[in-house]
C-alpha cells in the first residue's frame, strides 16, 4: 500500500570537504610534531630509534610550502615546545611609553594574560604568542612595525606621537619546590623615533 510519508534522503559530504579536512589534519600534525634533538638536527649525530620520525618530518614535510602558508595565514600553527620536551621557562611581558610632540608621555600596557579574565585570555592569547617574536632579538625586524602600531594607537594629528620606547620584563619560572622570584628584570630593548610619514599613511588608511 502506497504511503505519503517522505522518504529519507542520504546526505553526502562533498569530496572537497573531505580532502580539506584531511589536508588540515595532516598540516597541523606535521607542524606540531617536535623537532629532532639539536645534535641530530645539525647532523652531528645520526638519528636513532624514534628520532627518525621527527628527523624526516622536519626535513621533508614541515617546510612543505602549502602547509606553511596555510597554517601561518590562518593562525592554526602551534609548536610542540608549548608542552614538551622543553617548554618555556621564562615569564615575560611587554609595555611601552609613548612620547608626544608637546613632551607629554603615556604608558601602554601590552595585553598580559595574567591580568586578563578567562574570556579575554581566549580572545587575546595571540598577543602573547606575537610577543614571543616581537620581544626577541632574533626577530628585530618586527620592532619597528610593532612600535609604529603602538604610536598609531595613540595618534593625535594635533599632538602626534614622536617617540616610542619598548620594554620587556622577565623572570625565570621557579621549578618544583623552589621559591619564585618576585621581581622582574626590565630592559628597554628598542627606542623608535616615529616616522611621521608612515604615521600619516596609517592615518589616511582609516579615512
Amino acid at each position: 500500500m502506497a504511503t505519503n510519508e517522505p522518504q529519507s534522503k542520504t546526505q553526502h559530504v562533498s569530496i572537497w570537504v573531505k580532502l580539506f579536512v584531511l589536508f588540515h589534519l595532516m598540516a597541523i600534525t606535521v607542524w606540531s610534531l617536535p623537532n629532532p634533538p639539536s645534535a641530530v638536527d645539525t647532523g652531528k649525530v645520526s638519528p636513532a630509534g624514534t628520532q627518525w620520525i621527527p628527523y624526516y618530518n622536519k626535513k621533508y614535510l614541515k617546510e612543505f610550502p602549502p602547509f606553511v602558508v596555510y597554517l601561518t595565514v590562518t593562525g592554526f600553527w602551534q609548536y610542540w615546545d608549548m608542552f614538551a620536551p622543553d617548554p618555556t621557562q621564562t615569564d615575560y611581558w611587554a609595555e611601552a611609553t609613548v612620547q608626544f610632540k608637546d613632551g607629554s608621555m603615556k604608558h601602554y600596557q601590552y595585553p598580559r594574560m595574567a591580568l586578563l579574565g578567562l574570556y579575554e585570555k581566549h580572545v587575546k592569547e595571540r598577543y602573547r604568542k606575537f610577543f614571543e617574536r616581537a620581544g626577541n632579538d632574533d626577530y628585530n625586524y618586527l620592532w619597528t612595525p610593532f612600535a609604529l602600531r603602538i604610536a598609531h594607537m595613540y595618534d593625535n594629528p594635533a599632538n602626534p606621537p614622536t617617540r616610542v620606547k619598548l620594554y620587556r620584563h622577565w623572570r625565570p619560572v621557579a621549578g618544583p619546590g623552589q621559591a619564585q622570584q618576585e621581581n622582574y628584570d626590565t630592559y628597554m630593548y628598542f627606542e623608535y623615533v616615529v616616522d611621521q610619514k608612515e604615521l600619516e599613511k596609517a592615518r589616511d588608511g582609516l579615512k
